[in-house]
């Protein structure tokens, strides 16, 4: 997987939307709910699934992945490559290809952070209220997404909440070149000790792979 395919990944996990004035008033409010739960969470760590599907090309592909959240630090994981981010930079480690990435945050023009993953519900979308899914015992409420930008790439996003932990089951973004990309919650857990160094890089592990530093 790739820098750009990294970034897929947390382009579904932390979309801004929403023209609140047009939106179903009931999806505001459970997307709001989602909000203040997450953010009196002090750490998060959770595993996914990640899989994209285009019937047209025949592509069908799906990747696990797991990301941990902690005092304003984050490190991602998903088919062999490691992202960090330390408070500072942003270093993306391929060890197929023995390849590190060192990005300074304050370099990039919009980064894409796990630690807005619920602050997405600003701007750029109207919402609507869409189907209710009884899941493995979970009542899971879908909000419709629906671009406002002329550029977006996607006709529609759903959201799933779970409606009793008011937490993310589930996004699916259906893309207008007929991409489609799921992303499944598979284990969530809140409050849990990570160690600090979890997200610190070493580079003395890394003594034979290219360093590209940005």
């Amino acid at each position: 997987m790739n820098n750009k395919n990294i970034k897929s990944v947390f382009v579904l996990f932390f979309i801004a939307f929403v023209g609140f004035s047009q939106s179903d008033q009931r999806a505001r409010e459970l997307l709001d709910q989602v909000s203040e739960v997450y953010a009196d969470f002090e750490t998060m760590s959770m595993t996914f699934a990640y899989q994209l599907d285009n019937a047209a090309e025949g592509i069908s592909q799906k990747e696990e992945g797991a990301i941990l959240v902690a005092n304003g630090k984050y490190k991602l994981t998903i088919m062999g490559i490691q992202q960090l981010f330390d408070g500072t930079s942003i270093y993306t480690i391929d060890d197929l290809n023995e390849e590190v990435i060192i990005q300074d945050e304050s370099s990039l023009d919009n980064p894409l952070n796990p630690l807005d993953i619920f602050e997405f519900h600003k701007e750029g979308y109207l919402l609507q209220w869409d189907i209710a899914q009884r899941v493995s015992g979970r009542d899971i409420r879908y909000v419709k997404l629906i671009p406002t930008e002329a550029e977006s790439q996607s006709k529609y996003l759903l959201l799933g909440i779970d409606t009793d932990s008011k937490q993310l089951y589930k996004i699916i973004d259906l893309g207008i070149n007929g991409t489609d990309t799921t992303f499944t919650v598979e284990e969530f857990a809140a409050n849990s000790p990570i160690a600090p160094k979890t997200f610190e890089f070493d580079e003395d592990k890394y003594v034979n792979y290219y360093i590209d530093r940005f």
